[in-house]
């Protein structure tokens, strides 16, 4: 009889092995299910900000013959890995007219995204946002100048543009557009305008 019951048992211990290991893997599956909804919730709440330092950050634009059409450098920056914008300190923008250089801008400090190709450039409490034409024929200063993929800028607050020895013109904000050659056009200054011809 002893022998029987010792039969018995050895055969519920051996079926209760597997059925154990399969309740366990059961609950390790929900479990893990359970984490990984958790995890999803919590990344949707609160998306991944996690950014790149660079060091001698550039970005440019080139045509169809690969000549570069404009250039962006700066000393370096900070990428945000979810929107592509990169903040930027000591910032220069070089536009060309072929192999030649045809303007020049400088800013403190900048934000460019790699998608958009839009370009923001800032002042700080010492220096300007400065624009300079080819051989100092024209010359833009501001505390903020926005510029796009179609060569449209915008500049804002205490905007002076220059051209040496033809006139001065200022105001708050001024729209325009660069052409192929890198010159003003289309310029429109609007807010507390003044202009000055003659010798500057």
């Amino acid at each position: 009889m002893r022998d029987k019951l010792r039969g018995i048992l050895k055969f519920v211990v051996a079926l209760a092995i597997p059925a154990l290991l399969v309740y366990f893997w059961i609950s390790a599956q929900k479990m893990a299910d359970t984490e990984v909804k958790s995890f999803k919730d919590e990344k949707s709440k609160n998306p991944d900000q996690t950014a790149t330092t660079v060091t001698n950050y550039e970005l440019k634009e080139v045509d169809d013959a690969n000549t570069v059409k404009w250039h962006l450098q700066a000393k370096g920056g900070v990428m945000q890995a979810e929107t592509k914008d990169v903040s930027l300190v000591e910032v220069k923008v070089e536009y060309f007219d072929g192999p030649k250089l045809k303007m020049r801008m400088s800013a403190p400090t900048g934000i460019a995204n790699e998608n958009t190709r839009l370009v923001k450039l800032t002042s700080d409490d010492k220096s300007h946002v400065i624009c300079e034409g080819e051989e100092g024929k024209s010359r833009l200063e501001a505390s903020k100048v926005e510029l796009n993929k179609e060569n449209q800028f915008m500049a804002t607050g205490g905007v002076n543009i220059l051209w040496p020895g033809v006139a001065k013109v200022t105001g708050d904000t001024c729209t325009g557009h660069l052409d192929k050659g890198a010159q003003f056009e289309n310029i429109k200054i609007v807010g507390n305008t003044h202009s000055f011809m003659g010798h500057m």
